[in-house]
């Protein structure tokens, strides 16, 4: 029982895969909408969301062991560095997830079959610091963070692919495959923006202060509202709600920011995930049905 207690922790905070389900499903009601295929329904969309939360969770665990004894040092309270849960434990999971997110493959086609492993094999590469020395990570930190957050513009690409059962994607297509790279990306900064500098450094707020990371974040934002407002007008969604919903989703964003800014406290920080969760979750929302 305490293992399985272990487990679910470890779910619920270190993979945090209740926010995380929330903003994968809105991404697959998008996907749903965008492409016309005969084979749409209820169990394809519950395959591709389940083919996500696969990949994700498997990368979450290659971070884990390629940073363990960095985090063992800067982050000893997390459950793996404490013994709480076993990597080797963890490893087996993720090994589990991938071939579940093969076997789903088969489901979709020859295409998805043909690049399910050359996909594992860009996310294991990526787990292995794409081949560069230690010291490229610290040297060229934003350079090293894009990177590895291609592994989310590759996933999407693998899901269109998927869906379609073909290599041609439309223009529509690739404008959302960008839309959902900036919103990884501005989600990835809003993990790594804190009152407090840390000791590894490994923060936004610890290489640009919290004030050039908030400009960071905000900006990626306006570029998310951008992308997908173009997305609902070639959609053929009224002009005025598209510029209803970029205001209130801007409002929220600073909203958000200006309080975290001002209290820097646990609220604060959770109001401030609060205003990119209602962001996300908006656009998609209203690409999806408006």
């Amino acid at each position: 029982m305490k293992h399985i207690s272990a487990y679910i922790d470890y779910l619920l905070k270190r993979f945090q895969i209740l926010p995380l389900s929330l903003l994968v499903i809105s991404d697959v009601l998008v996907i749903d909408r965008i492409v016309d295929v005969d084979n749409e329904g209820w169990w394809v969309k519950s395959m591709v969301f389940f083919m996500v939360l696969a990949y994700l969770f498997n990368n979450r665990i290659g971070d884990d062991k390629r940073d363990f004894e960095f985090d063992s040092i800067h982050y000893p309270d997390r459950a793996v560095q404490k013994g709480t849960i076993g990597l080797k434990q963890l490893e087996r999971l993720g090994n589990f997830s991938m071939a579940v997110m093969a076997i789903l493959s088969i489901f979709f086609g020859w295409v998805s079959m043909a690049i399910v492993i050359p996909i594992w094999l860009f996310g294991y590469w990526a787990k292995r610091d794409f081949s560069l020395p230690e010291s490229f990570k610290h040297k060229y930190y934003f350079v090293y963070n894009l990177l590895n957050m291609l592994q989310m513009f590759v996933l999407q690409v693998f899901i269109y692919l998927s869906l379609l059962n073909s290599f041609e994607m439309n223009p529509m297509i690739w404008i959302h495959i960008a839309f959902v790279f900036a919103l990884s990306l501005q989600v990835e900064v809003t993990r790594k923006i804190k009152p407090k500098k840390s000791i590894a450094k490994d923060l936004y707020s610890d290489r640009m202060g919290m004030n050039g990371a908030f400009v960071l974040w905000f900006g990626l934002g306006v570029i998310c509202i951008s992308l997908s407002s173009f997305l609902a007008s070639r959609m053929g969604i009224d002009s005025t709600m598209i510029l209803i919903a970029a205001v209130v989703w801007l409002s929220a964003m600073l909203l958000g920011l200006a309080y975290y800014q001002n209290k820097k406290t646990a609220t604060a920080e959770n109001l401030f995930w609060l205003a990119i969760i209602f962001s996300y979750v908006g656009q998609n929302l209203l690409l999806a049905y408006g």
